[in-house]
């Protein structure tokens, strides 16, 4: 696969692989990219085809973003109910691929976390509901001032189970509880002070990707440690965290990325890795 590689996965998410980052958008403009079954089945595939190659060591970071006015307005419900019969199956744990402890509504959050390589989201427009859920599942989340935030299921009577016990945990409980209880649409800012998004800037998309390719210039052995001590160090036990923050640190020091690092900062030239 050259450098520039374009995902075959579906219409509705496009996949643009260059220098190691890949450009993810979801692909529904006419819709607000509102989730309908083509969109969830190329969110899955979508995410395959990355960790296949994060596996090849081929990717180093991710952007997550949509085409058109809006991230995802989440659930195009009538879409959804037109084929009801697929519905239970959202609910199964370990179906479409995924683990034993995720149901296939909750990969489409948490599966973007699998190719264990930083994802920045960029959010504009509409960001409500599954859509809000989803940007939840990166690790960055750069958004537009303009941009609206909702948690909507209440609206349809129901519970936002996207992984959003996973992934809302750094989130203030009150303002997530109320955001949930009431369905309340809120600015970016509000979001931002809330801590469901990370800054607002003027141009999420091209800011993610600078950042992106500033992360894949990076020891890539440097980074995934840096994701996993966070990813599991910061929810255990004080010693449980220490050590495994040892241990990593270990695992780097005197090894060639390191090696790299070091000898690039003293000859003042960019690493190579």
């Amino acid at each position: 696969m050259s450098d520039a590689a374009k995902c075959p996965s579906a219409r509705r998410v496009t996949v643009m692989i260059n220098e190691h980052v890949a450009d993810v958008r979801l692909n529904r403009p006419d819709k607000h990219n509102g989730l309908d079954w083509a969109m969830i089945d190329a969110i899955l595939g979508a995410q395959a085809e990355l960790r296949a190659r994060a596996e090849e060591g081929g990717l180093r970071a991710i952007v997550l973003s949509g085409e058109g006015a809006s991230f995802c307005a989440g659930l195009d419900m009538a879409a959804i109910m037109g084929e009801a019969s697929r519905v239970p199956q959202l609910l199964v744990a370990g179906a479409n691929g995924c683990t034993p402890e995720r149901n296939t509504v909750q990969q489409l959050a948490l599966g973007w976390r699998d190719a264990g390589v930083p994802v920045i989201a960029a959010l504009q427009g509409n960001v409500f509901g599954g859509g809000l859920q989803i940007a939840l599942g990166a690790d960055v989340r750069l958004c537009d001032p303009d941009a609206r935030l909702a948690v909507l299921e209440i609206a349809w009577g129901i519970i936002p189970d996207m992984g959003i016990s996973v992934t809302a945990r750094g989130v203030r409980p009150d303002w997530l509880h109320e955001l949930s209880w009431s369905g309340r649409k809120v600015a970016a800012r509000e979001a931002q002070e809330a801590g469901l998004v990370t800054r607002l800037v003027s141009n999420p998309r091209e800011e993610a990707l600078a950042l992106a390719r500033e992360i894949a210039t990076r020891s890539p052995r440097a980074i995934r440690c840096i994701t996993r001590l966070y990813a599991e160090a910061l929810a255990a036990p004080e010693g449980e965290a220490l050590a495994l923050e040892a241990r990593l640190q270990s695992d780097l020091l005197g090894q060639p990325e390191h090696m790299e690092c070091v000898g690039a900062r003293l000859e003042g030239r960019t690493p190579r890795f």
